[in-house]
């Protein structure tokens, strides 16, 4: 299955890796939004869920976030949520319970030093990598 390639900015790779940070030891979580093809924010939901390898939208936060996308004029693109633990692949429960055809999951592996991020496609319970392109600026290498 070809997928067109989605870009994602820099600093909004950032932002997720400091979120997920913040929430270790369990999983952060939050939503990707922009244009087309193209991710331009994140929007971190608090994870409701208290067991460290899962996760589950706290639902007032959820909707709130989406009422706010919708008045910025933002699509929803994805849904982003880390791995403390393992690598940046959907686990079984992850796709028994993706029910979002139209959009992309995104998994923030933490496990290693470097954090890795991966996007994927989920449908009928069948995973497909997405490319993804990183815009924007370089980090300073200062």
């Amino acid at each position: 299955m070809a997928l067109p390639t989605i870009s994602i900015q820099r600093d909004v790779i950032l932002q997720i890796e400091n979120h997920c940070l913040r929430e270790l030891p369990r999983e952060g979580c939050g939503l990707l939004a922009g244009h087309g093809r193209d991710i331009t924010r994140f929007f971190p939901i608090p994870n409701q869920d208290p067991r460290p390898h899962s996760f589950s939208f706290e639902p007032r936060a959820y909707l709130e976030t989406l009422k706010e996308m919708q008045r910025l004029g933002l699509e929803l693109l994805g849904i982003v949520h880390s791995h403390p633990s393992s690598d940046p692949r959907p686990s079984a429960k992850d796709i028994q319970e993706w029910h979002y055809p139209g959009l992309t999951s995104w998994i923030l592996s933490l496990k290693h030093d470097e954090p890795r991020l991966s996007a994927y496609c989920i449908q009928n319970g069948q995973v497909f990598p997405v490319m993804y392109l990183v815009s924007g600026p370089a980090s300073d290498p200062s």
